[in-house]
């Protein structure tokens, strides 16, 4: 299958907001431009369900051995390092917590997603609209029967809560609809001149749009009273921003991009670090750089980047370690 540079872009731009979203902290007095995580959690969940409708059948056992394999190795190493750093209480906790919660809330959702997710793959391929009618049901079931629980007390249904882990299984289907559906076309990008760039154009209005509608719906999480619940609505606009950068970012403009050789580089090599950025960011963050802001943002992340590949580096040999064969440097370094 030919390779969708569409996910590695995505991909990429998940992992750099996301990070943004953390980085309250370098802001200063502009910590309101801190954000972007809910936008780059569900471009995520959307690649993921993506690339995972597309690829190779297997029994559950051995299809979730897979996932297995490419997150826990990254997580131990991370335990190990943090731990020995001094990061974290590591060090206090047992191993099945560390299993359950070694790689944060989102770690521990998709593993949860990818139950249900193989399931849905193994025996409903062919229903998604269905399967997605239920999901959203039950998220309303869920929040008017059990409420959003935010910890925090923000009232925020992508903050510190268990409703979360329900709203964004949406968009690891939808990533499933539209990889499926992209499957059977016969091209990745775009051939005609005129007309991809009209739907370019037509994309990044309805990405605005949607960006725009979603910020606009979250006001009312700060909002009592009945209020509140039209934040719910802002899921669709999420939705919105899913399908229209995904679709922007299968354009020739995109393609141009993305096949310069320095730019395609970065966008790739970032991409495929999106577990290991999310893991090391929150112990490096720092504001000892903010006297040259907005320079620290850019120092910061390239600091986080070259720690995630370290990580990842270490995950590869603590997982040849315990695999049969000799180590090999070249797919270490890779």
């Amino acid at each position: 299958m030919k390779r969708d540079i569409s996910i590695d872009i995505l991909k990429c731009f998940a992992a750099i907001i996301i990070t943004n979203s953390h980085m309250e902290m370098l802001y200063g007095d502009y910590s309101v431009l801190a954000t972007g995580g809910a936008i780059g959690d569900a471009l995520f969940f959307f690649c993921s369900g993506y690339t995972l409708f597309l690829g190779r059948d297997a029994d559950f056992f051995n299809w979730y051995k897979r996932r297995i394999n490419r997150i826990y190795p990254t997580v131990f190493a991370w335990v190990l390092i943090a731990s020995i750093m001094g990061w974290q209480d590591w060090e206090h906790r047992g191993m099945a917590d560390i299993l359950i919660n070694g790689g944060g809330w989102f770690v521990t959702c998709i593993m949860i997603y990818y139950v249900p997710l193989w399931f849905i793959k193994r025996f409903a391929k062919n229903y998604l609209g269905i399967v997605m009618s239920i999901v959203i049901a039950c998220i309303f079931i869920w929040y008017y029967t059990i409420g959003i629980d935010d910890v925090l007390g923000t009232n925020n249904i992508y903050g510190a809560c268990y409703f979360k882990w329900v709203h964004y299984f949406i968009f690891m289907l939808l990533g499933s609809i539209v990889g499926l559906n992209r499957s059977k076309e016969t091209g990745l990008v775009d051939s005609n001149t005129k007309q991809s760039s009209i739907k370019t154009v037509k994309n990044i209005v309805f990405l605005l749009l949607s960006v725009a509608s979603f910020y606009a719906l979250c006001w009312f999480k700060n909002k009592e009273g009945y209020f509140d619940y039209l934040q719910m609505l802002s899921l669709l606009p999420l939705a919105g921003v899913c399908y229209f950068f995904h679709s922007l970012c299968s354009s020739q403009i995109m393609a141009k991009l993305y096949n310069t050789k320095l730019t395609g580089t970065c966008i790739k090599f970032i991409g495929g670090l999106c577990l290991e950025i999310y893991l090391v960011q929150y112990p490096l963050l720092t504001d000892k750089m903010n006297s040259i802001f907005p320079l620290n943002l850019f120092v910061m992340f390239l600091i986080i980047v070259v720690s995630a590949y370290l990580l990842r580096c270490i995950a590869r040999i603590w997982q040849q370690t315990f695999a049969s064969g000799d180590f090999c440097m070249m797919k270490i370094m890779k």
